[in-house]
């Protein structure tokens, strides 16, 4: 009786942890290829993000999140047939897929066309058109395109991002603090999130993070800090460092006889494989 009910508590923790394991998608502001204002196109993309979101069968990545990582990439309208960019743009934003959509006047209507890309297999895999009389429709008529989407998910095979060999993360979420003199360096830890504040009022947030085990390398920490985790993700907003690419990915390392002490390590500027930098000499946890 006893190993019966063990076996039905495991189950159904199985079930609630795979039922969070869901698809991370990026939608790309709508192009508005001719005859349609840039205003009509983020209304169009709006409502597609909000319904697509209340679906509750994907995980969203932050729209403001997606325009920022464009930017950066300087990512254009011609680059979504190379695979290699596509997967690059995938890679920063840390998702499964990507959707894309195109706006033009067809006629007297207005055509909405979506495709969808696998991040994890770098192919495209489809996509769907919408024609809409005018762009109030779009509140009416949007439902089918978000439900070719997810259909199109659900029969990929594809499987949702792992938050790879995050066993053990969990040691690492809360807060932390560095100190020299008068200066305080804050680390606040969270399973999707990393936030670093310095006392002069600059900081960074890193979103929607990703867990993989990792090594230390630096010989100055590596005996009492062997171990710990790689954790990428989008730097989402930042003041006062010189470039986000430092934060793409960061390292995590804690102490192997005190579990209240971290080391925080960032990348090399353009190498994101590279533990570089060590920020402050250590910190310790504080809740």
């Amino acid at each position: 009786m006893k190993k019966a009910l063990l076996l039905v508590l495991t189950m159904r923790a199985c079930v609630g942890l795979f039922a969070q394991q869901q698809p991370v998608v990026a939608v790309a502001p709508f192009d508005a290829i001719s005859g349609i204002s840039s205003t009509d196109a983020n209304m169009i993309t709006r409502v597609f993000f909000i319904r697509l979101g209340n679906t509750n069968k994907v995980s969203l990545v932050d729209r403001g999140v997606v325009e920022r990582v464009l930017r950066e990439h300087s990512f254009q309208a011609g680059d979504w047939s190379n695979a290699q960019k596509t997967a690059e743009l995938g890679k920063a934003l840390n998702t499964d897929w990507i959707v894309r959509g195109e706006l033009e006047k067809f006629g007297t209507n207005i055509l909405v066309t979506v495709q969808f890309y696998d991040i994890q297999t770098f192919r495209f895999m489809g996509g769907a058109d919408l024609r809409l009389a005018n762009t109030d429709e779009a509140y009416d008529k949007m439902d089918p395109l978000v439900d070719k989407l997810v259909q199109t998910i659900a029969s990929s095979g594809s499987q949702p991002r792992q938050q790879g060999g995050n066993a053990g993360a969990s040691a690492f979420y809360g807060t932390w603090l560095g100190r020299s003199g008068n200066v305080t360096y804050t680390l606040i830890i969270e399973a999707s999130k990393i936030t670093g504040r310095h006392s002069n009022g600059d900081y960074f947030i890193i979103s929607n993070c990703t867990w993989t085990a990792a090594n230390n390398a630096d010989a100055n920490t590596l005996v009492d800090n062997p171990a710990g985790f790689k954790v990428s993700g989008v730097v989402t907003d930042i003041k006062g460092w010189s470039s986000a690419n430092w934060l793409m990915p960061v390292y995590l390392f804690i102490h192997k006889s005190d579990r209240n002490k971290i080391e925080f390590y960032w990348s090399t500027n353009n190498n994101s494989e590279m533990q570089d930098g060590r920020w402050w000499n250590g910190f310790g946890k504080v809740q």
